[in-house]
């Protein structure tokens, strides 16, 4: 519940044209009528029959209470909380998360200071994590992140905590990426489809994906999997540290992820809304954390320069490519190297190749006749 607030107050943020467009979305049909100055949808659920009217012109004496009616017959119609129905609509086009923290310590509507801020700082680092993990998956990163993500992150913005259980609510806008533009923010008029691949859904279904692959790898004690991922589905230590950090480490701490997915954007059934870890997790995470570095800190960077490319012309037949890289070992030796990438990795490959562009590989080496390398991450240098 979000207290201490005025809910009459926060209508005014709410955009008449987000609202409207909501209900479109969310199965409201609207009602003709010659009233040009509101908007009046109607809904059916069962036996049961609701009307809202909109107001069109924030100029109107009674916008604010006209305004909260219709949030309020909205969240009774749906079967949810007025605070959902409004921290959506003060935040259309975004995907949410919420972390609830319960421990002993917490009493109602309040938590100590230091556990607050780990809780928010590490709800950064998770997104921030979960970013990385697909556009540069490895078992660490380390170094600056890329602009991308940094504007990606700049843009989120943290919502009103609730009562009881402390929750961090987490609000996403949507956003997509390409090599070519960069980082872009869509609105709540973007096309469903652009805002379902974005880079900010992504994000969300990555954390919730993420989150459920640990939780049923250490329930099944097959820890294993945690550590011998596979490039396209890279948990890196940086998103067990930060899940960690969330007070996990704290005795009968239980942390609760809830992704409440934007209700116009169709998202992954198969994903897991609402999982629950306990105290219990922290060590089997912390091991994993401690394997992952290891593993890090064995594996090889090379920096150098794409000098074949070998895959299948035909590119809906591709599946994977080979390159050949030219770079300089640890004694300035010039040295090759054979690397096969996945689809996604080679066609960033080809782009590199065109533009002559350094790239950047971390993994295991297998010298011999001809040197070949098992990647974990792959990357453009700019």
């Amino acid at each position: 519940m979000i207290y201490s607030v005025n809910f009459m107050d926060l209508t005014e943020g709410i955009s008449p044209l987000a609202f409207s467009k909501y209900l479109k979305d969310t199965g409201w049909k609207l009602f003709q009528s010659k009233r040009k100055h509101i908007k009046i949808f109607q809904y059916e659920r069962g036996d049961q029959f609701f009307q809202v009217a909109i107001p069109i012109e924030r100029r109107l004496s009674d916008y604010r209470e006209a305004m909260y009616k219709a949030v309020e017959t909205v969240a009774t119609a749906e079967g949810k909380s007025l605070e959902q129905i409004m921290l959506y609509l003060l935040n259309p086009n975004t995907d949410i998360l919420k972390i609830r923290l319960d421990k002993k310590e917490i009493e109602t509507g309040n938590i100590l200071f230091d556990d607050a801020i780990r809780m928010y700082e590490n709800a950064k680092k998770l997104l921030a994590a979960a970013a990385q993990d697909i556009l540069h998956p490895r078992k660490q990163h380390q170094g600056r992140m890329d602009d991308s993500i940094v504007k990606f992150l700049s843009n989120c913005r943290f919502g009103q905590t609730e009562i009881g259980s402390y929750v961090v609510s987490v609000v996403c806008p949507f956003a997509e990426f390409d090599d070519n533009e960069g980082y872009k923010q869509l609105s709540i008029f973007t096309d469903e489809m652009r805002c379902a691949n974005s880079l900010t859904r992504q994000v969300t279904s990555r954390v919730m994906k993420n989150i459920a692959i640990i939780k049923n790898s250490i329930d099944n004690d097959e820890m294993h999997r945690l550590v011998a991922q596979n490039n396209g589905n890279m948990i890196s230590a940086n998103f067990y540290e930060a899940l960690g950090g969330l007070n996990l480490d704290s005795d009968g701490a239980n942390l609760e992820f809830i992704a409440e997915w934007s209700p116009v954007v169709e998202h992954d059934a198969g994903i897991e809304s609402r999982i629950t870890l306990s105290h219990d997790y922290y060590q089997p995470i912390e091991t994993t954390i401690r394997e992952l570095k290891d593993e890090a800190n064995k594996s090889t960077k090379i920096i150098g320069r794409i000098m074949k490319l070998e895959s299948t012309p035909d590119v809906q037949q591709r599946k994977s490519g080979k390159i050949t890289v030219a770079y300089l070992d640890e004694n300035d030796r010039r040295r090759t190297v054979m690397v096969e990438l996945s689809k996604d990795d080679y066609g960033k490959a080809i782009k590199a190749h065109e533009r002559g562009n350094h790239v950047e590989i971390v993994g295991d080496v297998s010298y011999g006749k001809r040197a070949s390398m098992s990647y974990e991450s792959f990357g453009i240098i700019e």
